[in-house]
């Protein structure tokens, strides 16, 4: 009996036998490359891997950025300020798989020279008018007594240092691990521990307010 044409076409690519399987997998989707991948590829000089993983963690950067200045113009650039800083010093990156940990270490850092500049501007008389907290972001979901909530655990937020809003807020706001705060704000993680102990106890006695970690 002979065979198909189907069974004869995938028997043969380019001259080669192979079996069906493997013609199937062939056909599939490529797999994203991982974001050591991308770093060597940057580093290999090629553009379409700069692209890749500006896309794959640009939401997490400028989200990030907006949650802690609560400016979302002075946000945008500090993402900018992070992927080009990122792009230009890629080849000191030790841990190729640790791409997000070492974004948010550079946004941190530009975050924090942006509060330093702020600290200045009200020494000069100017006034902060920031309009991006928990209560303006919450959905339209939210009921009023949780954008009260919110409201008031912005106020008592607005009111803490830069290092422990800024280890609270990625811990609780943004979803990050322990380890991440640690790394992103260039500290141990007993000081992030601490730090965030620090940003509860304060909610709780300001605003009245315990957010349960976990």
């Amino acid at each position: 009996m002979s065979r198909s044409a189907r069974e004869e076409a995938l028997d043969t690519v380019q001259g080669a036998p192979v079996d069906e399987d493997r013609w199937v997998q062939v056909l599939r989707a490529p797999v994203e490359p991982s974001d050591a991948e991308l770093v060597r590829r940057i580093r290999d000089g090629d553009r379409w891997a700069e692209k890749a993983l500006y896309r794959r963690h640009a939401s997490l950067v400028l989200g990030t950025a907006v949650r802690l200045l609560r400016d979302r113009t002075e946000a945008e650039d500090v993402a900018q300020e992070t992927f080009l800083l990122a792009f230009e010093s890629i080849g000191q990156l030790r841990d190729a798989e640790a791409v997000r940990a070492w974004l948010l270490r550079i946004v941190v850092s530009r975050v924090h020279r942006r509060f330093r500049r702020r600290r200045l501007l009200r020494l000069l008389g100017f006034v902060d008018a920031y309009d991006e907290g928990l209560a303006q972001a919450a959905g339209p979901e939210t009921t009023p007594e949780q954008r009260a909530a919110l409201a008031r655990i912005d106020r008592v937020l607005d009111g803490l240092p830069a290092p422990v809003r800024i280890a609270w807020t990625l811990r609780f706001v943004l979803g990050a691990s322990l380890e991440e705060v640690a790394a992103a704000c260039d500290c141990s993680l007993a000081t992030v521990k601490r730090r965030i102990a620090a940003a509860q106890r304060r909610l709780q006695a300001e605003a009245g307010v315990e957010v349960l970690d976990g």
